[in-house]
Protein backbone atom coordinates (compact mmCIF):
# COMPACT_ATOMS: atom_id res chain seq x y z
CA UNK A 1 0.00 0.00 0.00
CA UNK A 2 3.15 2.49 0.72
CA UNK A 3 4.73 1.49 -2.73
CA UNK A 4 1.33 2.44 -4.11
CA UNK A 5 0.25 5.74 -2.81
CA UNK A 6 4.08 6.78 -3.41
CA UNK A 7 3.57 6.10 -6.98
CA UNK A 8 0.34 8.04 -6.79
CA UNK A 9 1.64 11.17 -5.94
CA UNK A 10 4.91 10.80 -8.26
CA UNK A 11 3.60 9.25 -11.68
CA UNK A 12 3.36 12.90 -12.75
CA UNK A 13 7.26 13.47 -12.52
CA UNK A 14 8.04 9.46 -13.77
CA UNK A 15 5.76 9.96 -16.69
CA UNK A 16 7.87 9.71 -20.06
CA UNK A 17 8.03 12.63 -22.49
CA UNK A 18 5.83 14.84 -20.37
CA UNK A 19 5.71 18.58 -21.26
CA UNK A 20 7.66 20.26 -18.36
CA UNK A 21 6.59 23.76 -18.86
CA UNK A 22 3.16 22.57 -18.09
CA UNK A 23 4.49 21.43 -14.64
CA UNK A 24 5.87 23.11 -11.57
CA UNK A 25 7.94 20.19 -9.45
CA UNK A 26 8.59 20.33 -5.81
CA UNK A 27 9.91 17.39 -3.89
CA UNK A 28 9.15 15.94 -0.26
CA UNK A 29 11.48 13.85 1.96
CA UNK A 30 9.93 12.33 4.82
CA UNK A 31 10.15 9.34 6.94
CA UNK A 32 7.35 6.56 5.65
CA UNK A 33 9.45 3.55 7.08
CA UNK A 34 10.48 2.61 10.30
CA UNK A 35 9.36 3.66 13.99
CA UNK A 36 8.54 7.43 12.67
CA UNK A 37 6.29 6.39 9.63
CA UNK A 38 2.86 7.27 11.64
CA UNK A 39 4.65 10.82 10.97
CA UNK A 40 5.46 10.92 8.03
CA UNK A 41 2.40 9.06 6.52
CA UNK A 42 0.35 11.68 8.39
CA UNK A 43 2.38 14.51 6.77
CA UNK A 44 2.44 12.59 3.10
CA UNK A 45 -1.27 12.91 3.19
CA UNK A 46 -1.53 16.46 4.06
CA UNK A 47 1.01 17.09 0.99
CA UNK A 48 -1.57 14.90 -1.23
CA UNK A 49 -4.72 17.07 -0.05
CA UNK A 50 -2.74 20.12 -0.77
CA UNK A 51 -1.70 19.17 -4.65
CA UNK A 52 -4.87 18.29 -5.45
CA UNK A 53 -6.86 21.10 -4.15
CA UNK A 54 -4.32 23.42 -5.96
CA UNK A 55 -4.61 21.60 -9.49
CA UNK A 56 -8.39 21.64 -8.49
CA UNK A 57 -8.59 25.10 -8.66
CA UNK A 58 -5.89 25.88 -11.74
CA UNK A 59 -2.69 24.99 -10.36
CA UNK A 60 0.04 27.33 -9.92
CA UNK A 61 -0.22 29.85 -12.80
CA UNK A 62 -1.84 28.23 -14.75
CA UNK A 63 0.87 25.08 -14.30
CA UNK A 64 -0.14 21.97 -12.53
CA UNK A 65 1.42 21.11 -9.42
CA UNK A 66 3.58 17.91 -8.97
CA UNK A 67 4.82 16.40 -5.74
CA UNK A 68 7.74 13.50 -5.63
CA UNK A 69 8.11 12.15 -2.52
CA UNK A 70 10.75 10.31 -1.40
CA UNK A 71 11.43 8.11 1.81
CA UNK A 72 14.17 9.52 3.96
CA UNK A 73 13.81 6.96 6.67
CA UNK A 74 14.34 9.21 9.89
CA UNK A 75 17.77 9.23 9.10
CA UNK A 76 20.33 11.84 8.90
CA UNK A 77 23.20 10.38 6.05
CA UNK A 78 20.09 8.81 3.71
CA UNK A 79 18.19 12.01 3.50
CA UNK A 80 21.16 13.44 2.25
CA UNK A 81 21.27 10.59 -0.27
CA UNK A 82 17.52 10.85 -1.38
CA UNK A 83 18.23 15.36 -1.22
CA UNK A 84 20.70 14.54 -4.46
CA UNK A 85 18.00 12.37 -5.87
CA UNK A 86 15.48 15.01 -6.03
CA UNK A 87 18.30 17.31 -7.10
CA UNK A 88 18.69 15.07 -10.42
CA UNK A 89 15.06 15.17 -10.73
CA UNK A 90 15.17 18.75 -10.66
CA UNK A 91 12.89 19.71 -8.52
CA UNK A 92 11.82 23.71 -7.43
CA UNK A 93 11.78 23.33 -4.04
CA UNK A 94 11.46 20.81 -1.21
CA UNK A 95 9.21 19.87 1.71
CA UNK A 96 10.79 17.99 4.65
CA UNK A 97 11.54 16.34 7.11
CA UNK A 98 9.18 15.91 9.80
CA UNK A 99 11.86 15.41 12.48
CA UNK A 100 14.55 17.82 13.72
CA UNK A 101 17.72 15.48 13.50
CA UNK A 102 17.14 14.68 9.70
CA UNK A 103 15.75 18.03 8.29
CA UNK A 104 19.05 19.46 9.83
CA UNK A 105 21.79 17.14 7.41
CA UNK A 106 18.96 18.04 4.87
CA UNK A 107 18.96 21.73 5.91
CA UNK A 108 22.94 21.74 5.55
CA UNK A 109 23.12 19.99 2.41
CA UNK A 110 20.27 22.10 0.95
CA UNK A 111 22.04 25.27 2.03
CA UNK A 112 24.88 25.11 -0.42
CA UNK A 113 22.53 24.90 -3.65
CA UNK A 114 20.05 27.82 -2.40
CA UNK A 115 17.56 25.36 -2.68
CA UNK A 116 14.18 26.51 -0.55
CA UNK A 117 13.17 23.64 2.26
CA UNK A 118 10.34 24.30 4.46
CA UNK A 119 9.58 21.66 7.09
CA UNK A 120 6.35 21.01 8.70
CA UNK A 121 7.82 19.91 11.81
CA UNK A 122 11.39 20.13 12.69
CA UNK A 123 11.34 22.81 15.29
CA UNK A 124 15.09 22.86 16.34
CA UNK A 125 15.85 26.12 16.23
CA UNK A 126 19.16 25.03 14.44
CA UNK A 127 17.50 23.98 11.65
CA UNK A 128 17.28 27.74 10.06
CA UNK A 129 19.66 29.48 12.29
CA UNK A 130 21.64 31.32 9.65
CA UNK A 131 20.70 29.58 6.51
CA UNK A 132 18.55 31.86 4.61
CA UNK A 133 16.62 29.32 2.44
CA UNK A 134 15.60 27.19 5.04
CA UNK A 135 12.07 27.54 6.56
CA UNK A 136 9.29 25.66 8.70
CA UNK A 137 6.00 26.00 9.26
CA UNK A 138 5.84 25.33 13.14
CA UNK A 139 7.23 27.47 16.50
CA UNK A 140 10.59 26.51 17.38
CA UNK A 141 11.66 24.74 20.52
CA UNK A 142 12.27 27.42 22.92
CA UNK A 143 8.86 28.99 21.83
CA UNK A 144 7.04 26.01 22.98
CA UNK A 145 8.69 25.29 26.19
CA UNK A 146 8.48 29.27 27.35
CA UNK A 147 4.21 28.23 26.65
CA UNK A 148 4.05 25.19 28.35
CA UNK A 149 5.93 26.64 31.86
CA UNK A 150 3.45 29.43 31.17
CA UNK A 151 0.72 26.86 30.96
CA UNK A 152 2.15 24.85 33.99
CA UNK A 153 2.76 27.82 36.68
CA UNK A 154 -0.42 29.93 35.49
CA UNK A 155 -3.22 27.80 34.73
CA UNK A 156 -1.57 24.18 36.35
CA UNK A 157 -0.72 26.10 39.65
CA UNK A 158 2.07 24.28 39.36
CA UNK A 159 4.82 25.11 42.20
CA UNK A 160 6.87 21.98 41.90
CA UNK A 161 8.09 20.07 38.50
CA UNK A 162 10.93 17.04 37.48
CA UNK A 163 11.90 17.52 34.38
CA UNK A 164 13.04 14.52 31.72
CA UNK A 165 15.46 14.56 29.12
CA UNK A 166 16.64 12.09 26.86
CA UNK A 167 20.58 12.11 26.64
CA UNK A 168 20.38 10.91 22.71
CA UNK A 169 19.20 14.27 21.76
CA UNK A 170 20.33 17.29 21.77
CA UNK A 171 17.02 19.09 20.57
CA UNK A 172 14.84 17.35 23.39
CA UNK A 173 18.18 18.33 26.13
CA UNK A 174 17.56 22.58 24.51
CA UNK A 175 13.70 22.55 25.12
CA UNK A 176 14.34 20.66 28.96
CA UNK A 177 16.92 23.76 29.86
CA UNK A 178 14.27 26.49 28.58
CA UNK A 179 11.59 24.88 30.03
CA UNK A 180 13.25 25.13 33.38
CA UNK A 181 14.68 28.00 33.11
CA UNK A 182 11.28 29.67 32.33
CA UNK A 183 9.57 27.59 34.99
CA UNK A 184 11.82 28.94 37.85
CA UNK A 185 11.43 32.26 36.33
CA UNK A 186 7.88 32.09 36.94
CA UNK A 187 8.43 31.41 40.99
CA UNK A 188 8.45 27.48 40.18
CA UNK A 189 10.93 25.12 41.57
CA UNK A 190 12.26 22.38 39.59
CA UNK A 191 12.91 19.63 41.97
CA UNK A 192 15.19 17.52 39.56
CA UNK A 193 16.31 16.61 35.99
CA UNK A 194 16.60 13.66 35.54
CA UNK A 195 18.48 11.68 32.32
CA UNK A 196 17.62 8.47 30.47
CA UNK A 197 18.55 6.92 27.83
CA UNK A 198 15.41 4.46 27.07
CA UNK A 199 11.77 4.51 28.33
CA UNK A 200 12.77 1.52 30.20
CA UNK A 201 14.22 3.89 32.38
CA UNK A 202 11.44 5.56 33.17
CA UNK A 203 9.91 3.12 36.34
CA UNK A 204 13.33 3.77 38.17
CA UNK A 205 12.97 7.08 37.88
CA UNK A 206 9.55 8.09 38.55
CA UNK A 207 9.59 4.90 41.43
CA UNK A 208 11.67 7.59 43.22
CA UNK A 209 9.36 10.42 43.42
CA UNK A 210 6.25 7.63 44.36
CA UNK A 211 5.95 8.70 48.03
CA UNK A 212 5.82 12.76 46.97
CA UNK A 213 5.09 13.67 43.56
CA UNK A 214 6.03 16.49 41.73
CA UNK A 215 3.29 18.93 40.60
CA UNK A 216 4.22 18.18 37.13
CA UNK A 217 6.87 16.43 35.08
CA UNK A 218 8.02 17.34 31.69
CA UNK A 219 9.06 15.77 29.45
CA UNK A 220 10.19 16.64 25.26
CA UNK A 221 9.70 13.31 23.06
CA UNK A 222 8.33 11.60 20.36
CA UNK A 223 4.86 9.98 20.74
CA UNK A 224 5.71 6.54 21.47
CA UNK A 225 7.58 7.05 24.13
CA UNK A 226 5.77 9.45 25.68
CA UNK A 227 2.93 7.08 25.74
CA UNK A 228 5.24 4.36 27.47
CA UNK A 229 5.87 7.43 30.21
CA UNK A 230 2.22 8.42 30.64
CA UNK A 231 1.45 4.55 31.12
CA UNK A 232 4.21 4.54 33.49
CA UNK A 233 2.89 6.97 35.45
CA UNK A 234 -0.36 5.97 35.63
CA UNK A 235 0.97 2.48 36.86
CA UNK A 236 3.13 3.75 39.57
CA UNK A 237 0.07 5.85 40.78
CA UNK A 238 1.22 9.16 40.33
CA UNK A 239 -2.13 10.10 40.19
CA UNK A 240 -1.87 14.16 40.80
CA UNK A 241 0.71 14.85 39.00
CA UNK A 242 0.49 16.20 35.78
CA UNK A 243 2.39 15.23 32.53
CA UNK A 244 3.70 17.69 30.44
CA UNK A 245 5.20 17.39 26.66
CA UNK A 246 5.70 19.01 23.57
CA UNK A 247 4.42 18.71 19.70
CA UNK A 248 6.57 15.28 19.13
CA UNK A 249 3.47 14.18 21.51
CA UNK A 250 1.32 13.61 19.03
CA UNK A 251 0.24 10.37 18.08
CA UNK A 252 0.25 9.30 21.56
CA UNK A 253 -3.16 8.61 21.66
CA UNK A 254 -3.31 5.05 19.60
CA UNK A 255 0.36 4.09 22.20
CA UNK A 256 -1.67 4.55 25.56
CA UNK A 257 -2.98 1.11 26.54
CA UNK A 258 -4.84 2.66 29.68
CA UNK A 259 -7.42 5.71 28.51
CA UNK A 260 -7.67 6.80 32.46
CA UNK A 261 -3.94 7.74 32.10
CA UNK A 262 -4.20 10.60 29.93
CA UNK A 263 -6.48 12.49 32.23
CA UNK A 264 -4.03 15.03 33.53
CA UNK A 265 -1.70 14.29 30.71
CA UNK A 266 -1.49 17.62 28.46
CA UNK A 267 1.67 18.66 25.01
CA UNK A 268 1.64 21.62 22.77
CA UNK A 269 1.13 21.74 19.08
CA UNK A 270 0.64 24.01 16.58
CA UNK A 271 -2.97 22.88 15.07
CA UNK A 272 -6.13 21.32 16.97
CA UNK A 273 -8.52 19.85 14.21
CA UNK A 274 -11.02 21.40 17.02
CA UNK A 275 -10.23 24.41 16.08
CA UNK A 276 -14.07 26.53 15.36
CA UNK A 277 -11.75 28.75 12.16
CA UNK A 278 -14.50 28.20 9.09
CA UNK A 279 -10.76 27.36 7.26
CA UNK A 280 -9.92 24.74 9.72
CA UNK A 281 -13.55 23.40 10.09
CA UNK A 282 -12.83 23.03 6.16
CA UNK A 283 -10.12 21.04 6.13
CA UNK A 284 -10.66 18.90 8.68
CA UNK A 285 -14.12 17.96 6.77
CA UNK A 286 -11.59 17.64 3.35
CA UNK A 287 -9.17 15.29 4.83
CA UNK A 288 -11.71 13.27 6.56
CA UNK A 289 -13.19 12.83 3.25
CA UNK A 290 -9.99 12.09 1.56
CA UNK A 291 -8.51 9.54 4.23
CA UNK A 292 -11.28 8.64 7.04
CA UNK A 293 -8.75 10.00 9.82
CA UNK A 294 -9.06 13.04 11.25
CA UNK A 295 -5.64 15.97 11.09
CA UNK A 296 -2.73 15.54 13.61
CA UNK A 297 -0.16 18.52 13.18
CA UNK A 298 2.21 17.07 10.74
CA UNK A 299 -1.01 16.58 8.71
CA UNK A 300 -2.00 19.99 8.73
CA UNK A 301 1.72 22.13 8.77
CA UNK A 302 3.01 20.03 5.55
CA UNK A 303 -0.35 20.81 4.28
CA UNK A 304 0.41 24.99 4.75
CA UNK A 305 3.64 24.05 3.06
CA UNK A 306 2.35 23.35 -0.02
CA UNK A 307 0.50 26.12 -0.30
CA UNK A 308 3.10 28.61 1.25
CA UNK A 309 5.28 27.36 -1.36
CA UNK A 310 2.55 27.87 -4.00
CA UNK A 311 1.83 31.22 -2.98
CA UNK A 312 5.82 31.89 -3.41
CA UNK A 313 6.26 30.54 -6.67
CA UNK A 314 3.22 32.65 -7.94
CA UNK A 315 4.25 35.73 -6.23
CA UNK A 316 7.84 34.97 -7.39
CA UNK A 317 6.44 35.21 -11.25
CA UNK A 318 9.46 32.35 -11.14
CA UNK A 319 10.66 29.06 -10.13
CA UNK A 320 14.70 30.39 -9.57
CA UNK A 321 15.32 28.98 -6.79
CA UNK A 322 16.56 32.75 -5.17
CA UNK A 323 13.28 34.36 -6.37
CA UNK A 324 11.43 32.08 -4.47
CA UNK A 325 13.11 32.44 -1.05
CA UNK A 326 13.06 36.00 -1.71
CA UNK A 327 9.21 35.53 -1.94
CA UNK A 328 9.01 33.81 1.30
CA UNK A 329 10.67 35.91 3.57
CA UNK A 330 9.41 38.89 2.35
CA UNK A 331 5.80 38.23 1.84
CA UNK A 332 3.01 37.31 4.07
CA UNK A 333 0.86 33.77 4.02
CA UNK A 334 -3.11 33.80 4.31
CA UNK A 335 -3.05 29.82 5.14
CA UNK A 336 -5.41 27.59 6.57
CA UNK A 337 -4.62 27.82 10.35
CA UNK A 338 -3.82 31.89 9.70
CA UNK A 339 -1.32 34.50 8.52
CA UNK A 340 2.00 33.33 8.14
CA UNK A 341 5.07 35.77 8.53
CA UNK A 342 8.73 34.48 8.45
CA UNK A 343 11.14 36.34 10.74
CA UNK A 344 14.56 36.97 9.96
CA UNK A 345 15.63 33.01 11.14
CA UNK A 346 12.61 32.02 9.05
CA UNK A 347 10.48 30.72 11.88
CA UNK A 348 6.61 31.28 12.05
CA UNK A 349 5.07 32.99 14.86
CA UNK A 350 2.47 31.04 15.82
CA UNK A 351 -0.38 30.05 18.37
CA UNK A 352 0.18 27.45 20.58
CA UNK A 353 -2.52 24.90 21.06
CA UNK A 354 -2.73 23.03 24.49
CA UNK A 355 -4.04 19.43 24.02
CA UNK A 356 -5.62 17.19 26.16
CA UNK A 357 -7.25 13.60 25.46
CA UNK A 358 -10.53 14.22 27.01
CA UNK A 359 -13.24 11.07 26.76
CA UNK A 360 -10.66 8.90 24.28
CA UNK A 361 -10.75 12.49 21.69
CA UNK A 362 -7.73 15.14 20.94
CA UNK A 363 -8.62 18.41 22.37
CA UNK A 364 -7.92 21.93 22.97
CA UNK A 365 -7.82 23.02 27.16
CA UNK A 366 -6.16 26.57 25.87
CA UNK A 367 -4.47 28.54 23.12
CA UNK A 368 -1.80 30.48 23.88
CA UNK A 369 0.27 32.87 21.95
CA UNK A 370 3.44 34.21 23.81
Amino acid sequence: MLLLVIIVLTQNGCAPGRNQEEFITIGALLPLTGASADEGLRTMNGIHLAREEINANGGISGKKLDVIVLNDRGNREYIVQQYNALMERGVTAIIGSSYSGPTLALAIAAEKDGMPVISPTASDPAVTLGRGNVFRAIFIDDYQAEAMAHFAHNSLGAQTAVVLINRNYDSYTHTAEVFTRSFTARGGRVRAVESFSSENDFAYILGKYAANPPDVIFCPEDFIPAARLVNTVHEIGLGNTYILGTDAWDGLLAYVHNPQAMERAYYSAPFSYDDNSPDVAQFVRNYFNAFSLLPLTGSATAYNCVYILAEAIKKAESTDRDAIVSAMRTNEFDVMTGRVKFDKNNNPQTNVYIIQIKDGVYSTREKIYM
